[in-house]
């Protein structure tokens, strides 16, 4: 139930105000100070959360279809990369098993060469000993004072002597030309075994040193792409494992989502339903205002009758010249229902104003008094008529500080009564029982003076205290 300002009383009829009152006690209102949480206040804030984890969820599904795509692509590259790494690692063997051909042949190469080296101290051996022969043989020659073998054999008169020169000159003729042979051979076998030295040396370490390069650049090639193959590994595994993070967190950003949509669709159907009953409430409204006019318009009618009655008996007496005494004027106020009982005086201090049509002080006209008034002290006790539930406690236009208690459905009716005009509360919300201090007296809202207004509705409509006291 809303508030009315102050500042509409004075255009609204407290038929109005009693016919808004009367909605929340049909309704069965809440208690202001112990209200629900509003609905749309609460769908509007859900929906904002839905908002903002639809964008969640769509930013982490974007998120999730390029981290696949970029999975794709690394895994697309993983076959070519293998394949790269495979083939450099058949080339390093390969290098390694030519490198290993190149470090056996220079091992040769080398055993070649000390054996070669072997035969070069041989044959340089075999010169010094060639040398040294001949030249001996030129020194005896030179000694016996021959140039040739004919000289040697002329030069004697004895013929025995004779043969045997010359069988000497010629053993030493054939001597010089062996040993002279020997020394052409063996210079000629120095230089071909120098020249074979030489080529041996050239050709083994190029061979080794090429290899070698060989082998180097295949075990660079091979450890590039082992890296690369594994750089490419190590982003497929990141790469799956950021996918699925991503799936778990699309699939906590769904849930959210189907939680805060579900929780909405909640809050829409009580909306609806809310809305339902406010039409119904209007219906009721409607109802209950056109019922008060009424009431109050019969009312107006029987009060202008009884003073056109009143002053009709009065001119008739001044006119008769009766001598017995005028006779008493209608009591304004009807006789009061018979009491049930139900309910107890909610206050001690005498009663100042009874339920009905009356003239109204402050807005100068006739319009129903539809309470009962105790002209209580301001700060006097407040007690509740009966058991009840507070169900609004609260400034209600010119009725001022006012408090509400349901006590349920009496004598087939709903009753309720509203105590008004208050200083302050005793109690704002839940139970109380009869004769309980539950506030205290006032002059707030539209008030002359310290007092009490006191109200019993049925159905929220005003009638009589005195027909429950």
């Amino acid at each position: 139930m809303r508030h009315i300002p102050r500042s509409m009383v004075s255009r609204r009829t407290r038929a109005a105000v009693s016919a808004t009152l009367s909605v929340c006690l049909l309704a069965g209102a809440v208690s202001y100070a112990a209200a629900e949480p509003d609905p749309e206040k609460q769908k509007s804030k859900v929906d904002k959360q839905l908002s903002d984890a639809n964008d969640d969820l769509h930013d982490t599904s974007n998120e999730l279809v390029s981290a696949y795509e970029k999975l794709k692509k690394t895994r697309s590259k993983l076959p070519a990369a293998r394949t790269k790494a495979k083939e450099a690692k058949e080339a390093k063997e390969e290098a390694q098993g030519e490198y290993d051909d190149a470090v056996a042949a220079y091992d040769v190469a080398r055993a070649n060469e000390r054996k070669a080296e072997k035969e070069l101290r041989s044959t340089s051996a075999k010169i010094t000993k060639a040398r040294r022969t001949v030249g001996g043989f030129a020194g005896q020659v030179y000694q016996q004072q021959g140039t040739g073998t004919m000289s040697v054999a002329v030069g004697n008169e004895d013929p025995s002597d004779f043969v045997d020169k010359m069988i000497m000159a010629e053993s030493a003729g054939s001597s010089q030309g062996t040993a002279l042979q020997d020394l052409s051979t063996n210079r000629a076998n120095l230089v071909s075994t120098g020249d074979r030295l030489k080529a041996l040396r050239s050709t083994t370490k190029k061979a080794k040193e090429s290899k070698e390069s060989t082998l180097s650049a295949a075990k660079t090639a091979s450890t590039s792409a082992d890296r690369a193959e594994s750089d490419l590994e190590g982003l497929e595994e990141d790469q799956t494992s950021q996918a699925a993070t991503l799936r778990k967190e699309k699939k906590k950003d769904e849930a959210k989502v189907a939680g805060l949509k579900k929780e909405s669709d909640k809050l829409t159907e009580v909306l609806e339903e809310r809305a339902r009953k406010a039409r119904i409430r209007e219906a009721e409204i409607r109802k209950a205002r056109e019922a008060q006019e009424r009431r109050e318009a019969e009312a107006r009618e029987r009060a202008e009758a009884a003073r056109k009655k009143q002053a009709s008996e009065s001119s008739d007496d001044s006119s008769s010249g009766s001598t017995g005494g005028s006779s008493a004027p209608a009591d304004p106020n009807p006789a009061p229902p018979q009491s049930s009982g139900v309910l107890a005086a909610p206050s001690g201090a005498p009663v100042s104003s009874e339920f009905g049509l009356r003239f109204h002080p402050i807005h100068k006209t006739h319009r129903l008094h539809s309470g009962r008034d105790y002209a209580g002290a301001c700060g006097s006790p407040v007690y509740a008529a009966a058991d009840g539930r507070v169900i609004a406690a609260h400034v209600a236009g010119g009725y001022g500080n006012q408090l509400v208690v349901d006590h349920g459905v009496k004598r087939g009716v709903s009753l309720a009564t509203t105590y008004n005009h208050l200083e302050s509360y005793a109690v704002r919300s839940g139970s109380v029982k009869k004769g309980q201090v539950i506030a205290y007296v006032g002059t707030t809202g539209t008030s002359t003076g310290c007092h009490l207004h006191f109200e019993t509705r049925e159905n929220g409509t005003p009638t009589d205290p005195r027909g429950w006291l």
